[in-house]
């Protein structure tokens, strides 16, 4: 629900912004009304919805062991997650939407600690959200193309803006959550370790 609002924010603003241009700058709007720029901030807010379901998609196809536990998408350092932690990541994550019922796999809390398949299968599809959102941040600009000509400035950047931070933010918490999955599945073969060489 945060997101909607935001979004329908950010429409809101950049309708304002183009009006108010279009009032005291008319001559960068000649040949276009209020319609146009009452339907370009949504047109170009679907239409960069579309892009990042088609870079979903097509991320979505590849290479499961690209993106598995093996991975280099799994190195995340420490310094890089210190940074998140400088970013307040713990304070805001929960506010984030957590889009796991497209794929079945929801990544709001570890269902199942004690299973290395289910950890397995979590660092799985955070690495492959985290890649779908880093990925859509620059694909979202495209959309300045559907913008045109000198009007990409009103309707296209802004809205392709909020599209990066709307993707960076899940890609935050999905890269700050890896290395405790990956400790948490290390603790777990430990743990198995040790009872295999009680019961023997």
């Amino acid at each position: 629900m945060l997101y909607i609002w935001l979004i329908l924010g950010a429409n809101l603003f950049i309708i304002a912004a183009s009006l108010f241009s279009m009032l005291f700058f008319p001559e960068s709007f000649l040949g276009y009304g209020v319609t146009y720029a009452l339907l370009m901030p949504p047109i170009s807010t679907v239409a960069v919805i579309a892009l990042d379901a088609i870079t979903a998609f097509v991320i979505r196809r590849l290479p499961e062991k690209w993106f598995d536990m093996s991975s280099p998408f799994s190195l995340v350092s420490k310094k890089e997650c210190e940074f998140y932690t400088k970013l307040g990541v713990r304070k805001w994550r929960e506010k984030i939407p957590e889009l796991g019922l497209f794929t079945g796999f929801h990544k709001n809390h570890v269902a199942k600690p004690g299973s290395n398949d289910y950890i397995k299968r979590y660092i799985l599809e955070a690495n492959y959200g985290a890649v779908i959102h880093l990925v859509s941040v620059p694909i979202g600009f495209l959309i300045i193309f559907l913008c045109p000509l000198g009007h990409a400035v009103y309707f296209g950047i802004p809205v392709a803006i909020v599209n990066a931070v709307l993707n960076i933010l899940p890609a935050v918490i999905l890269r700050y959550n890896i290395p405790k999955l990956l400790s948490l599945y290390r603790r777990n073969e430990r743990k198995t370790a040790v009872s295999s060489e009680v019961n023997k």
